[in-house]
């Protein structure tokens, strides 16, 4: 059986600590129009120009959304969206912990960090959870939680964050809503007539759920695609022209 199988196939499977959300970001796609971005999402959060105000080249922030959400304009049309399924936010951290980010494995967060002051294990929807904590003369304590040996959150205190091991996902996308150009909640399956040949594929596990993240080529050959594919369904997906390889 494939990867792309397996993973379309584990995307049934019921789960108590993955919730399926049916977002406004799937109505949108690679190449929609900055127009279609405001009709669909609104006004973002956080818009940054990328390019100059006449090159409709932009970065848009989402965070009023189900899950956190960032569109990448570019030419005034779509090349990029992602969800933040997992986010650190690193706004109230100190400076030391900012360094930490999202599904860093372990090893990674005591290379940067050190030895924590405490550390503490137990386990939360058959997922291991382990609490890192790091107290250092001049700062806030904070606290590096992981899922699996890999970084869910960093937060300032003790405090253990509610739903630690669940996660929401995109619903998978109906075969009716599947267009000609890539989108949020394509399955593997639904997303391969839209891509090229694979390039490089990576897989791992985040709260249990399997991620693929995978480079094609572009159908006309030209250039590159990258998508992320989480619990079966993709997550985030960036065109990259050849002039930007």
């Amino acid at each position: 059986m494939s990867a792309s199988h397996a993973l379309a196939q584990t995307a049934q499977e019921p789960s108590e600590t993955v919730r399926r959300v049916g977002l406004r970001a799937r109505l949108l796609h690679a190449g929609s129009t900055a127009a279609d971005v405001e009709r669909v999402l609104g006004q973002p959060t956080v818009a940054t120009d990328l390019g100059g105000p006449e090159s409709g080249d932009a970065a848009l922030l989402y965070a009023g959304e189900q899950v956190r959400t960032r569109v990448v304009l570019k030419a005034d049309k779509v090349a990029a969206i992602a969800l933040d399924v997992v986010y650190v936010d690193p706004a109230r951290l100190p400076m030391r912990a900012r360094v930490i980010k999202a599904t860093m494995v372990r090893d990674g967060v005591t290379g940067l960090l050190g030895t924590p002051s405490a550390d503490e294990r137990w386990t939360d929807a058959g997922r291991a959870i382990e609490q890192m904590t790091f107290v250092s003369p001049g700062e806030p304590e904070f606290s590096v939680f992981l899922a699996d040996g890999m970084v869910v959150d960093v937060r300032l205190g003790r405090e253990r964050p509610q739903g630690i091991a669940s996660m929401s996902l995109p619903a998978a996308a109906t075969e009716a809503s599947v267009a000609s150009q890539l989108a949020i909640g394509l399955t593997p399956v639904q997303a391969a007539p839209l891509l090229g040949p694979m390039e490089t594929s990576i897989h791992f596990a985040l709260k249990g759920q399997p991620v693929e993240y995978a480079t094609y080529r572009e159908r006309d050959g030209k250039g590159l695609v990258t998508v992320t594919f989480i619990g079966g369904v993709s997550t985030a997906f960036t065109i990259w022209p050849p002039d930007e390889l």
